[in-house]
């Protein structure tokens, strides 16, 4: 127990360093000279505002709640003659690179109406889904409000965060509710139905509906930045079987019980008994680059080179409507082939297992 406890120590530092690395904070403490923190500076009084010329200002600190990656990223958001001139981002805590290749979503709404935004949903960036995410949720706030004000039904603007809200609520309550199964009930019950039921579970409600799992940018986001409550609930519980069930007792907790992406593979194994015969020498080379691929990736965050390649984890194919066309290919492929191959991409691929099985001691 102690040689684990060690390594998990290890581990947590290993993620620690890599936090400041990549997000220049660790636990709400600022390492960065040129990085001022300004989180709660972004509120105004208003939600609209106007210039001389007739152009009408909206802001969105106080309409919306949504976070990118590692913050809330409110707008200004510019209507001239009906039809939108540009959208200016206010001071946010987001990681600078997420939010500059994100806001490269803004080209879609210059120059349209708010109607016609509204009528066409917007594509998240590839390789920015958090962030640019949290930005297609402020301007449709924003253009709710703004079309709300104009036509002066202001009860749509107040019902309309209330309902959001309560979605939200619901869906963290039946999210923690399947997540806590996960954690505690494979611990007792040994039984084929219940393991599928619960696997079946994880994909729909904690991969499609919630979307909640762990991979490196969460992660890393809880370390630099803290979690919120109770929506944070859910992350505790995922990180216990993660980190800490192992060490009791229940190697890999999270990847066999919770994981939506393992239990997705898993499911798709049940579909044929017949499995591929992998030979020994090939197994111990898929192995090798696993861990060869980890090592890289780590340097990459930890030199502070190409750090989004955690936005493309296959996790984010849960997200299908605003996941990269490519993530989502690659996640098809890596479950049809889990029909004849047991978990493939769990076993020779994901560097956010690859990480659990560190912190368990193994490699």
């Amino acid at each position: 127990m102690i040689r684990r406890i060690i390594i998990f120590i290890i581990a947590l530092a290993l993620m620690c360093v890599t936090a400041v690395c990549v997000n220049k904070t660790l636990f709400g403490h600022e390492f960065s000279p040129e990085k001022e923190s300004i989180t709660n500076t972004t509120a105004v009084v208003d939600s609209v505002s106007s210039v001389s010329d007739g152009t009408m200002i909206i802001h969105t600190s106080g309409l919306c709640n949504a976070e990118g990656y590692a913050g809330k990223v409110p707008l200004d958001i510019y209507i001239t003659d009906g039809k939108i001139e540009r959208i200016e981002a206010l001071p946010n805590d987001e990681t600078p690179s997420f939010f500059e290749h994100a806001s490269e979503i803004f080209a879609q709404w210059i120059g349209k109406t708010p109607e016609e935004v509204r009528l066409h949903k917007a594509d998240a960036v590839s390789g920015a889904t958090y962030s640019s995410n949290a930005i297609i949720e402020n301007v449709n706030a924003g253009l709710d409000y703004y079309l709300s004000h104009k036509t002066g039904n202001d009860s749509v603007v107040k019902d309309k965060p209330e309902k959001h809200s309560n979605e939200m609520t619901v869906k963290m309550w039946v999210a923690l509710a399947v997540t806590l199964c996960a954690c505690v009930l494979p611990l007792f019950v040994r039984n084929n139905i219940y393991a599928t039921v619960q696997m079946i579970a994880n994909v729909l409600v904690l991969g499609f509906w919630c979307g909640q799992f762990l991979d490196y940018s969460l992660m890393l986001k809880y370390l630099s930045f803290g979690m919120s409550f109770p929506a944070g609930l859910v992350a505790v519980l995922m990180l216990i079987a993660a980190f800490i069930l192992p060490m009791a007792g229940s190697p890999r907790h999270y990847c066999m019980h919770v994981c939506p992406l393992g239990s997705a593979q898993m499911l798709a194994g049940k579909i044929s008994k017949y499995k591929l015969h992998i030979g020994h020498r090939t197994l111990l080379g898929l192995d090798i680059f696993r861990k060869v691929l980890w090592c890289v990736l780590m340097l990459l965050l930890w030199t502070d080179v190409f750090v989004k390649w955690m936005d493309w984890e296959l996790f984010q194919a849960f997200l299908f409507e605003s996941a990269p066309l490519a993530i989502t290919i690659v996640a098809v492929a890596m479950i049809a082939l889990s029909i004849i191959v047991p978990r493939p991409y769990c076993r020779f691929i994901c560097p956010t297992g690859t990480l659990f099985r560190i912190s368990e001691g193994r490699w």
